[in-house]
């Protein structure tokens, strides 16, 4: 895939994209060559069992590994060709990341967790905490920005990550497991919120084993064995 045929209308794409890891005389293959596309405004599950491939492909996704072979795309950038500043510098400006422990630093409160980001591009404070403001207000926890991560229950934790993944405003969303920590309540509650952020022109991909969120979904990606499908195995598995 070269930058003319790129396509305009995803914010990310992998094209013949593979993964393999070596260890010795012994080769690993996480990920079959596979051609996926993330367009803005859908909220795309990617489901398998473990060791499938699927967090692999969300990390080639994210830009945390190079692909062995095949092309990645994010924003227009061709991920193949930047080194890893350049690749920081993408992640930071152009994808958020929410994840299943919520790594929120403990001893900052929900404010200051979400800042962070921002002082990392080096914004004036009083612009950060703008921002900051604006993200909680987003995922409807304003009202805890003073809090400590030990004094919110595991759905404002989460909450509080995904404004913190939301403050660079970046196109692109990948969440790892982002409900496995949360009672049935709190997973409606942070798919909502995911959810409304898909209507504003963010592509969300979420990894998941939680059939509770297909409803959420506007698309499914099944990983299985490394390959990468839209049609869901005879049998699905969930372990």
């Amino acid at each position: 895939m070269n930058k003319e045929h790129f396509c305009e209308s995803c914010i990310a794409a992998l094209e013949n994209t593979s993964k393999i890891y070596k260890t010795g005389d012994t080769s690993v293959t996480a990920l079959q060559p596979s051609t996926v596309m993330l367009k803005p405004n859908e909220l795309t599950l990617i489901i398998g069992p473990s060791g499938s491939g699927k967090t692999t492909l969300l990390s080639l996704l994210g830009c945390v590994i190079y692909p062995t072979t095949g092309d990645i795309w994010v924003n227009g950038n061709h991920v193949n060709l930047l080194n890893e500043v350049e690749l920081a510098n993408l992640r930071l400006r152009n994808i958020g990341f929410v994840f299943q422990s919520f790594n929120l630093i403990a001893p900052l409160n929900a404010i200051e967790n979400v800042i962070m980001p921002l002082r990392l591009l080096r914004l004036p404070e009083s612009k950060a905490r703008e921002k900051a403001l604006e993200a909680l207000e987003k995922v409807n926890m304003t009202d805890k920005q003073k809090n400590l991560p030990r004094e919110l229950s595991g759905g404002q934790q989460q909450r509080i990550a995904i404004a913190r993944a939301l403050v660079t405003e970046p196109s692109l969303i990948l969440c790892d497991e982002p409900t496995a920590a949360l009672d049935t309540k709190s997973v409606s509650i942070v798919m909502q919120e995911l959810k409304s952020l898909v209507s504003v022109g963010k592509s969300i991909a979420v990894v998941t084993h939680d059939n509770r969120l297909k409803q959420f979904a506007d698309r499914i990606l099944y990983v299985n064995n490394g390959f990468v499908s839209d049609t869901p195995p005879e049998e699905e598995i969930f372990t």
